[in-house]
C-alpha cells in the first residue's frame, strides 16, 4: 500500500498546472515597473449612446468600470490617463543591475493600416535620447529599436509556437533596462510577458536607487559603461581601479588619458552628449575613498571610459539627494 500511495502522489503532482503569471493592467501612458509577469493594454473607440436626451459619444472611461462594450473586463482605464491618437506611450522595465529583460509578445492587435505601431527598445528612450547612449552601447541604434504591428505577422495572433515567425516576437535587452513603445490611434490591444535573466557581465546599469552599491567594470575590453539614475543624486566613489597600476587616484580633467571615470549630470537621458562633469578621476585607490559629490540634475551618471588596455572597475553608491545636500551641490543643471 505504501508503494501504491507514492505512485499515486507522484502522478497527481505531475498533473499540477504551473502557477499563472501575475497580470498587470497598463493604465498610464508611461508605465514604469520592476516586476516580472504578464502586462496587458486595451484601447476601445468611442461608443455612440442613445438616451432620452439624444445621442452622444462616450469614451471607454465613461463605461462601466467592470465591462467594455463587448462585455469583457477592460481594467477600468481612467480617461484622463488614456493617450490621444498621436501619443507614443511605453512600458519601461528596470530590473536588478545584474539582470537582463526578456519580453515575449503573446498577443498583438495593433493595426498598421490605421497608423498603429509598436517597438521594442534595447534600453530606454525619453524625448529622443536613449540609455545606454548611442556611443556607449555595443549595438547600433537601428538594431536596438525593432518596430512591428499586427499585419506583419502574416496571420492570426498568437503566432504558433515553433513557427519560423515566432522568434521575431521574443526580444531581449543587453542590460537591466528595456522599453516597449506603442501608438494606437483608434483601437487595439496587446499582451506581453516579461522575464528577468541573470547577466554575468553587466556594463550599463539603470539605477533604481535601492542597491547598496554598484560596480562598473569593463572586463578588460574597450567599452564604455554607464550607471544612470533619473533623479538628482549624491554619488560616492568607494573604490577605484582605472588605468595604470602604479598610479594613485587623481583628478585627470586636464590630462589626456584614455581610461577614466566621469561623474556628472545632464538634462537628457544620454550623458555621452551633454554631461556636465562634476569630476573626472583615474588611478587606483589603496583603500576606501568615500568621495562624495552632489549632482542636482534630472539625470545623474557615472561613466567608466576604457581603452581596453587595462581591466578597470569602480565601486560607487548612489542615493537620491535631499534638502540637506543642496548647499554641497557640485553640479546644478537647469531643471
Amino acid at each position: 500500500m505504501t508503494f501504491a500511495w507514492h505512485a499515486v502522489r507522484r502522478s497527481f503532482e505531475l498533473e499540477q498546472t504551473a502557477p499563472q503569471e501575475k497580470i498587470h493592467l497598463i493604465t498610464d501612458c508611461m508605465h514604469v515597473t520592476s516586476e516580472e509577469g504578464e502586462f496587458s493594454f486595451v484601447k476601445l473607440p468611442p461608443v455612440r449612446s442613445t438616451s432620452k436626451h439624444g445621442a452622444h459619444w462616450m469614451s471607454p472611461g465613461e463605461l462601466s468600470p467592470e465591462l467594455s462594450t463587448d462585455g469583457v473586463a477592460n481594467g477600468s482605464l481612467d480617461p484622463d490617463t488614456l493617450p490621444d491618437a498621436a501619443s507614443v506611450c511605453g512600458v519601461y522595465f528596470v530590473a536588478n543591475p545584474d539582470q537582463t529583460i526578456e519580453v515575449t509578445m503573446k498577443q498583438v492587435n495593433v493595426e498598421c493600416r490605421t497608423g498603429g505601431l509598436m517597438a521594442f527598445v534595447d534600453g530606454w528612450e525619453l524625448n529622443g535620447q536613449y540609455f545606454p547612449g548611442e556611443r556607449d552601447h555595443e549595438k547600433p541604434l537601428e538594431l536596438r529599436v525593432q518596430e512591428f504591428c499586427a499585419e506583419q505577422t502574416g496571420g492570426p495572433w498568437p503566432v504558433k509556437t515553433g513557427s519560423a515567425a515566432s522568434n521575431a516576437w521574443v526580444f531581449r535587452s543587453s542590460q537591466n533596462a528595456a522599453l516597449v513603445q506603442y501608438r494606437i490611434p483608434e483601437r487595439g490591444s496587446f499582451v506581453l510577458s516579461a522575464r528577468f535573466h541573470h547577466n554575468p557581465k553587466p556594463c550599463n546599469i539603470m539605477a533604481e536607487g535601492l542597491a547598496p552599491y554598484y560596480m562598473l567594470r569593463n572586463y578588460g575590453q574597450r567599452r564604455n559603461c554607464t550607471l544612470t539614475a533619473l533623479f538628482p543624486a549624491v554619488v560616492s566613489v568607494i573604490a577605484l581601479e582605472v588605468g595604470e597600476i602604479n598610479e594613485s587616484v587623481r583628478y585627470c580633467e586636464r590630462v589626456r588619458v584614455d581610461d577614466k571615470l566621469e561623474i556628472g549630470g545632464s538634462v537628457g537621458l544620454d550623458p555621452s552628449y551633454q554631461l556636465t562633469r562634476a569630476s573626472t578621476i583615474c588611478g587606483r585607490s589603496r583603500g576606501r575613498m568615500d568621495l562624495d559629490q552632489t549632482i542636482l540634475c534630472g539625470t545623474t551618471s557615472v561613466r567608466l571610459i576604457s581603452s581596453g588596455r587595462f581591466t578597470n572597475q569602480a565601486m560607487v553608491t548612489m542615493r537620491m539627494a535631499d534638502e540637506s545636500d543642496l548647499r554641497l551641490a557640485t553640479v546644478i543643471c537647469e531643471m
